[in-house]
């Protein structure tokens, strides 16, 4: 599948390593497209309130067509990949094997491996990279050690040389949230490793991808998500306190990040 350019919209940073200055490209990009059509990518969404964050906002200033599917409100998944040129599997705070909560999982799976056995791009994030393990076959670890905050992620030799993952060429901090992890799936490539769960980013085939990261966030979506959870202090102490200094030493690189990954992502349909 080859995609070509069109007239259009602005964007895209470039990161340096982790605490120096990045460079962020406020310049006219063309709109992609998959022949005479804008490309369309198919977004899962798990909970009531949007989650795609900076990668929403990256697409569409490249004039990519989003199309939202919200499981927990029993919206269909479509039946094919034939409509769609990518899929994006969001974060949530169910599990991946809660499928008697999410009856949607199952046919997810089976979406999600059509989508990599046409070769087109899909794109995990948390939850997402957790589903798409579990659909070519991982170990899913249920109820681990929370993960919460900035953490730093290493890039792998194996990043240097990947379409997607290869401006990531030094530690950067991004933001987790997480207590669920998995196995490397058969056949994957991993391309980031963390302090605390080892296999924070990988590649399957050419297009397939997972990031256990959060690298769609913001600080107001985070605060969003915070406020809704009153038990939070709890579980992560201080945060309160130690989060706002987190968001600002990090959230402008975080962000750079997000926007050249996913013009990449988008790069290779």
């Amino acid at each position: 599948m080859h995609w070509k350019k069109s007239p259009a919209s602005r964007i895209v940073g470039t990161i340096l390593p982790d605490g120096e200055q990045y460079a962020n490209l406020d310049r006219p990009q063309p709109a992609v497209r998959i022949g005479e059509e804008n490309m369309r990518v198919l977004a899962v969404e798990h909970h009531d309130k949007s989650t795609i964050g900076m990668i929403g906002e990256t697409l569409r200033d490249l004039g990519v067509d989003i199309q939202t599917v919200w499981g927990m409100y029993g919206e269909e998944l479509p039946r094919s990949h034939r409509e769609h040129d990518g899929i994006i599997v969001l974060g949530g705070t169910m599990a991946a094997l809660e499928d008697e909560i999410c009856p949607y999982f199952p046919p997810l799976i089976h979406l999600i491996r059509e989508f990599a056995e046409a070769d087109k791009p899909v794109l995990g994030v948390c939850l997402g990279a957790q589903l798409i393990a579990r659909s070519f076959g991982a170990d899913l670890h249920i109820g681990g050690e929370l993960e919460f905050g900035f953490h730093r992620v290493t890039p792998t030799v194996a990043a240097a040389d990947d379409p997607v993952l290869g401006h990531l060429d030094a530690p950067l901090s991004l933001f987790q949230w997480h207590t669920d992890h998995y196995a490397l799936p058969p056949g994957a490539e991993r391309l980031a490793t963390g302090e605390r769960y080892e296999n924070q980013a990988y590649r399957i085939g050419r297009a397939v991808y997972g990031m256990q990261f959060h690298f769609e966030v913001t600080r107001p979506l985070v605060q969003g998500y915070v406020e809704r959870m009153p038990n939070l202090e709890e579980q992560v102490p201080g945060h309160r306190d130690w989060l706002p200094p987190q968001f600002a030493a990090h959230e402008k690189p975080s962000i750079a990040f997000c926007r050249s990954l996913t013009r990449r992502w988008v790069e290779i349909a």
